[in-house]
């Protein structure tokens, strides 16, 4: 990690939503904005929204930035790509291809993460380096393409000699050969998506297993990656979301932030 780098503000909406304001310039993730107690059908099961989304408008006026990590509803919706403006930059999982109202914006990059494919973007003066990278969607590899794979991202960006880099997992298992291959190690921040997510309560959800990060993937990662800062996020919001992350996960790895939905972390360089 570099000692010149950046403040920057980081407000977690709920669900995979969030809000990270650094060097003057907004990015935001996968906006699912669904009203409490919707019901989202995957076919195989039903899961409830079991939390309202935090958030103003003023939070979605001037986002420069979106990245948008995979189309399962639960990380987009309706209400979700009414607030994305089609004047700003798009970055989006080829997924995202099939929902018409993202497939008609204009300033859209698609990305396949599989390629490791690389954008450069310069936004208010400032460089932006975005690297897509596979999340893989189930612990069990064999069932991750059935359920959907999606991008992970690496964000590295600079300013006046001062650097940042971030690694948004989407969707993803912690896997340590996963890992090795394609995560830099020393990050700024990490922002992870936790949760313990299943599809259901079935025996092919007993069979697949969980398909986003335990608490215990969310340490093995922060292990790997020795972040300075780690925020887990994707948890609590929906009822197929079966492990909550509590602040007690701060006091085992003092960099793990522990944050509750509609809350800002503010950190200092």
């Amino acid at each position: 990690m570099n000692s010149n780098t950046f403040n920057y503000n980081f407000k977690w909406i709920g669900g995979a939503t969030w809000i990270l304001r650094i060097a003057g310039v907004k990015i935001a993730c996968d906006p699912v904005l669904c009203s409490e107690g919707t019901i989202q059908d995957y076919r195989y099961f039903k899961s409830e929204r079991m939390t309202a989304p935090h958030y103003d408008k003023k939070d979605f006026e001037d986002v420069d930035l979106w990245l948008l990590t995979h189309n399962h509803e639960d990380h987009i919706d309706s209400p979700g790509m009414e607030v994305i403006n089609p004047d700003k930059k798009i970055i989006a999982h080829k997924s995202h291809q099939k929902l018409s109202l993202i497939k008609a914006m204009d300033d859209i990059i698609y990305m396949d993460g599989f390629k490791k494919e690389m954008q450069f973007l310069s936004i208010k003066g400032v460089d932006i380096k975005i690297t897509s990278i596979p999340a893989i969607h189930a612990k069990r590899k064999f069932f991750s393409s059935l359920i959907g794979n999606g991008n992970g991202y690496i964000l590295e960006i600079e300013k006046d000699k001062n650097r940042f880099a971030a690694y948004v997992t989407g969707d993803s298992v912690f896997d340590k050969k996963h890992a090795e291959r394609y995560l830099p190690q020393k990050m700024n921040l990490v922002i992870a998506n936790a949760g313990c997510a299943e599809i259901g309560t079935s025996l092919l959800a007993d069979v697949i297993g969980r398909v986003t990060n335990d608490n215990n993937d969310i340490f093995r990662l922060n292990d790997f990656i020795n972040p300075e800062v780690l925020i887990p996020v994707h948890w609590g919001t929906f009822s197929h979301y079966r492990e909550p992350v509590t602040d007690g996960i701060s006091s085992l790895s003092r960099n793990i932030i522990f944050i509750k939905e509609g809350d800002f972390y503010q950190h200092e360089a």
